[in-house]
C-alpha cells in the first residue's frame, strides 16, 4: 500500500478557509496524478460531493410513507455506497424492519423525494473545483462511474457546478451491471480512450476499491467519505483526506 498522505501534508498546501480554494493558475498537481496517467475516473458521493445528507433525508421519507418506520434524526448506516435499493436493503436490516423482497415500489418512494429534495444539501468537498480545474489544464480525461442513477448523477453535477469538467458519466443504471462490477469502470474507461494501466479511480468505499482491483486500475481514496469497514486490506495507490492535498503551489515545491 502506498498511502503518503502523512509525508504530503508536510507540503501540502496551508488549510484554506472553508469556501476557499488554491489559485488554479498557481496550482501544481501531486506527482501521483500524473505519473503514467492519461485520465481519471472519479466516484460521485462521498468522493467529490457531500449527498448524504439528501440521500437519508430521502430514505428517510421513503420508509415513512411506505409505513415501514421513521427513521431517527442523527441515523447514518454503514452503507451508503451500493445502489438505491442496496441500501433501502441495508438500513432495513440495520433498523429490524420487514420489507419486502422486491422493493422497487420503495425505491421509486425514494427516487421521487430524493428527486423533489434538489440536492438541496448537496455541496462539492473543499476544493474539488480547483483539483479539477487542474486535471483539465493538464490534459487528463475525466470521468465519472458512481452507483448514483445516472439522471440524479448528472443533476446532482449540474447543481454544484462540475457537470461539464466531464466527457462521460456512468450511473448505476447505464450498463448491465453496477460497482463492485468491473463492468460500469471498465465501460467507462472505453469511452474515455483508456486503458488500466492509464487510469487512476478515485472513491471513498470497498464497492470502489473492489472495483478498481477487478480492473487493475490504480485506487485512490477518498478517507473523508463514507468507508466502510470492508476497505480494510483492499488495495490503495495513495489515500487522502483533504482536497488541497492533491495539489502544491510553487513556493512549496521541492527547491532543486
Amino acid at each position: 500500500m502506498t498511502t503518503d498522505t502523512q509525508t504530503f501534508e508536510q507540503v501540502a498546501t496551508t488549510a484554506t478557509r472553508q469556501g476557499d480554494a488554491p489559485d488554479t493558475a498557481a496550482l501544481t498537481l501531486h506527482p501521483m496524478m500524473l505519473e503514467n496517467v492519461e485520465g481519471i475516473v472519479f466516484d460521485l458521493d462521498g468522493t467529490l460531493i457531500n449527498s448524504a445528507a439528501d440521500i437519508l433525508h430521502g430514505m428517510r421519507l421513503a420508509f415513512d410513507e411506505a409505513g415501514i418506520g421513521r427513521l431517527p434524526d442523527d441515523y447514518f448506516p454503514d452503507d451508503l455506497h451500493g445502489t438505491g435499493a442496496g441500501i433501502i436493503r441495508s438500513i432495513a436490516a440495520d433498523m429490524g424492519w420487514t420489507i419486502p423482497a422486491n422493493v422497487d415500489a420503495l425505491h421509486r418512494l425514494y427516487v421521487k423525494h430524493y428527486t423533489n429534495i434538489a440536492h438541496a444539501n448537496t455541496c462539492l468537498y473543499d476544493d474539488v473545483e480547483a483539483i479539477l480545474d487542474a486535471c483539465r489544464q493538464a490534459g487528463l480525461r475525466l470521468g465519472i462511474c458512481t452507483n448514483k442513477m445516472r439522471a440524479n448523477a448528472l443533476t446532482a453535477m449540474q447543481k454544484t457546478g462540475i457537470l461539464s469538467q466531464f466527457a462521460f458519466v456512468t450511473g448505476c443504471d447505464t450498463w448491465a451491471e453496477a460497482k463492485p462490477s468491473p463492468v460500469p469502470l471498465l465501460e467507462t474507461m472505453r469511452m474515455l480512450d483508456l486503458e488500466p494501466g492509464q487510469c487512476l479511480y478515485f472513491g471513498d468505499t470497498s464497492v470502489d476499491a473492489q472495483c478498481a482491483q477487478a480492473v487493475g486500475v490504480r485506487f485512490v481514496l477518498h478517507e473523508a467519505g463514507y468507508g466502510d469497514a470492508a476497505l480494510n486490506g483492499l488495495p490503495q495507490h495513495f489515500a487522502f483526506r483533504h482536497w488541497r492535498q492533491l495539489a502544491v503551489t510553487p513556493a512549496e515545491e521541492p527547491q532543486s
